[in-house]
């Protein structure tokens, strides 16, 4: 399994990018985890599709920008052994899949259910290829410059993993194997 963050600090002022155009302030961080799996591709329309089936969470509609959107507990093992997992009650938002060179884009987005301001928002897109299954894209880590510096020190890694849970549910979805 390769990542990789990139730390970017876009002092222009805010920015508005990505599914459902949602505004970041000054200071945001790139994400960027692959994992290699063999995908069958012809899966990714019907598990991401309008009709997919309920893998993901409760299904709560589509928002203002047509993502569809699911009430899931984003899961974080903080334990080696796997015992101590911390989980936070998420709306995530996916897209309807296109093709962009031979590989599948799902547009997605996640946010904090609850006492979303000391949480990160995270916008990016979910890439399927037949050999590997990325998430990319950007967050903005809570608590403006505290909230960036204690990314930086720690919380990195809380995002990275989370991502790696991710997409190990889309893995499990699709029937790809690693």
């Amino acid at each position: 399994m390769s990542e990789n963050v990139r730390q970017l600090d876009t002092t222009t002022g805010p920015a508005r990018d990505g599914p459902g155009s949602v505004e970041f302030g000054a200071l945001v961080v790139a994400l960027h985890v692959s994992v290699p799996v063999q995908v069958d591709l012809r899966r990714v329309v019907p598990v991401f599709g309008d009709d997919a089936p309920n893998w993901l969470g409760q299904p709560m509609g589509p928002d203002a920008a047509g993502l569809n959107r699911f009430l899931c507990d984003l899961q974080l093992r903080v334990s080696p052994d796997g015992r101590a997992t911390f989980r936070k009650s998420t709306i995530v938002s996916l897209g309807i899949p296109w093709l962009r060179d031979g590989s599948w884009m799902v547009p997605m987005e996640w946010r904090a259910a609850n006492l979303a301001p000391l949480f990160p928002v995270f916008v990016g897109h979910l890439i399927i290829t037949a050999d590997r299954i990325e998430i990319d894209g950007r967050y903005a880590p809570p608590l403006g410059v505290i909230g960036y510096a204690l990314d930086r020190a720690v919380l990195g890694t809380a995002a990275r993993g989370t991502a790696r849970w991710f997409i190990g549910r889309v893995v499990s979805a699709l029937g790809a194997v690693a």
